[in-house]
Formats: C-alpha cells, structure tokens, sequence
C-alpha cells in the first residue's frame, strides 16, 4: 500500500485462518468479520474495532492507536 511503516495482513488463504484465529470468522456467512486490530511488537492485540458492511473505519481512530504503540 505504498510505503506503510508496519505490515499488513489480508486473509485470503488459506481462506479464514487468520479471522479465525483472531476470533473474527462468520461461520454462518462463511467469511470473516471487518475488523482492525492493532497488534504490537509482542504479538499483543492493543486495539481491536470490528464494523458493519458499508461503515468504514476512521483512519485517524486507527492511526491514533497506531501511535500509542510509541
């Protein structure tokens, strides 16, 4: 995504296997939950926000919690 300090990770496949590890898979719908989680350099989740289809998240809520991780 252009120059992002940090990684990202999109679960695609092995289809689920993150969502489900994070808690996040919609057995019903057979996908996962939208979500952001900030994880920190220890592996601990620091913030974690899931949403609707069709609300996004605010990138600066995002960003702002990005920060706290110092």
């Amino acid at each position: 995504m252009g120059g992002l300090p940090y990684p990202e990770l999109s679960d695609f496949h092995p289809k689920g296997k993150a969502t489900i590890a994070f808690d996040l898979w919609n057995e019903e719908r057979g996908a996962s939950t939208r979500a952001v989680i900030v994880v920190d350099k220890d592996g601990i989740i620091r913030y974690r926000q899931t949403y609707v289809p069709g609300v996004l998240p605010d990138p600066l809520d995002i960003l702002a919690e990005i920060d706290k991780l110092g």
